[in-house]
């Protein structure tokens, strides 16, 4: 899951101070929100889509991985040999069916 609230607001041009100041909360606590670093309830979710003129659904990808997933995979990936790493891109190949970069 990832919260796309940043992109949403960016894409409407107002500001964290904007739209925090709208949704009645600090600027930090939303950029700590947008970035995922503090849980968002589902009552501040649909605050946050009214006050950017959305639907809730529309600030929540669920089929996104999350960065906390994300990090692990590139951390995990980063502690492979170079052979591993070839395996892992091979393996990834064939799950997904995009061919990985070519080392150049």
């Amino acid at each position: 899951m990832r919260i796309k609230i940043a992109d949403v607001r960016k894409e409407k041009r107002i500001s964290q101070k904007e739209l925090a100041d709208k949704v009645g909360m600090s600027r930090p606590y939303l950029a700590q929100i947008e970035n995922e670093t503090r849980n968002l309830s589902t009552k501040r979710l649909y605050e946050i889509a009214q006050a950017l003129e959305v639907e809730a659904g529309e600030l929540v990808d669920f089929n996104a991985p999350s960065p906390t997933e994300e990090e692990y995979i590139l951390e995990s990936f980063r502690r492979l040999t170079p052979e591993q790493r070839r395996e892992w891109l091979s393996l990834a190949r064939v799950a997904t069916g995009i061919a990985p970069p070519q080392d150049q």
